[in-house]
């Protein structure tokens, strides 16, 4: 069974050989990578090609073209990549796969899907290993290192906090399908899949770590702090009263085109919550706490949430 990846990449040098040589290393060898080069300055799309002259699986189908970001970059590829995919996995040019990575999440995504019925979008995701830019282990879990509560992916939970993370997921065709375009209000491609599989599908998470996550200063997303303490301090800043209102609003303004996309198809309750969310950038402070808490669109742990509604 062959498994397409996504990779859109801007100037991913130095650390785009290791990751393509952790993609040769798959024990599933079965696979084809697609590569949508952002527009480098580096020397990112000659290193592609010469992985692709010496390796057929690996194409490249656009160098050097136009700044899309991670966002807009995925959801190219989701459009134009391996149209008739069975299943796709998304890659980071600054990681590295460990090597049962492809055929772990697979077999994980065939047991799902002879679980369901048939034509049922499945999205899996595992856990990931934080490591620095040498691939020193910052903690050997993503989830406990970021305070993520991976069995929150009930639709009411994802349309307020991700757990999904890109690089570390897979998702069939059902689900590539239903999702369509990414439209340009979505936060990332990874967040409105798991959106689509939450409300029409199944989510399943492995907690084995496939991946090791390089944080280096220069990624699009990382970890983060989480403790406690640090995020109650956070609380009470005005700086971050201003960030957690600019995401209540991309937040609200992603479900708000989740629900013009998928409104007639929702079930009456989920049309209700996702329409209510939508609008909580338009009603009062003391109105949209209360919304958040009886619609239960929480973020993942305590402090976070009381760091929420301190700051709706």
């Amino acid at each position: 069974m062959t498994v397409d990846i996504l990779l859109t990449v801007y100037n991913g040098m130095p650390y785009l050989p290791e990751q393509l040589r952790s993609l040769q290393a798959q024990t599933h060898r079965e696979w084809r990578l697609w590569v949508r080069d952002d527009g480098s300055t580096d020397s990112t799309v000659e290193t592609v090609q010469a992985f692709a002259a010496e390796d057929e699986r690996i194409r490249l189908l656009e160098g050097g073209g136009a700044r899309l970001g991670a966002l807009g970059g995925f959801a190219w590829l989701l459009e134009h990549a391996a149209p008739g995919a069975d299943y796709l996995m998304f890659c980071d040019a600054d990681d590295v796969w460990l090597p049962e990575k492809v055929e772990h999440t697979l077999s994980a995504m065939q047991k799902a899907e002879a679980e369901v019925a048939p034509r049922t979008p499945v999205l899996v995701h595992t856990d990931l290993a934080v490591v620095d830019e040498h691939l020193g282990v910052i903690d050997e879990s993503l989830w406990s290192y970021q305070g993520i509560q991976p069995e929150f992916d009930t639709l009411e939970r994802l349309l307020m906090q991700n757990c999904v993370t890109g690089c570390a997921s897979m998702v069939n065709r059902p689900l590539r399908e239903l999702a369509g375009i990414v439209p340009p209000e979505a936060f990332m491609h990874d967040w409105w899949l798991a959106l689509v599989a939450s409300c029409f599908g199944r989510i399943v998470c492995l907690s084995t770590p496939t991946i090791l996550y390089r944080q280096h200063g220069r990624n699009d997303s990382g970890p983060g702090r989480h403790g406690a303490a640090y995020l109650l301090r956070k609380a009470l800043t005005a700086y971050d009263t201003m960030r957690l209102q600019d995401t209540l609003r991309r937040t609200a303004a992603q479900a708000g085109a989740f629900l013009r996309r998928y409104g007639s198809e929702m079930d009456p309750q989920h049309r209700r919550l996702v329409g209510q969310y939508a609008e909580i950038p338009h009603v009062g402070p003391l109105r949209r706490k209360m919304r958040l808490l009886e619609l239960g669109t929480l973020k993942h742990g305590l402090a976070r949430n009381i760091g929420l509604i301190l700051r709706a």
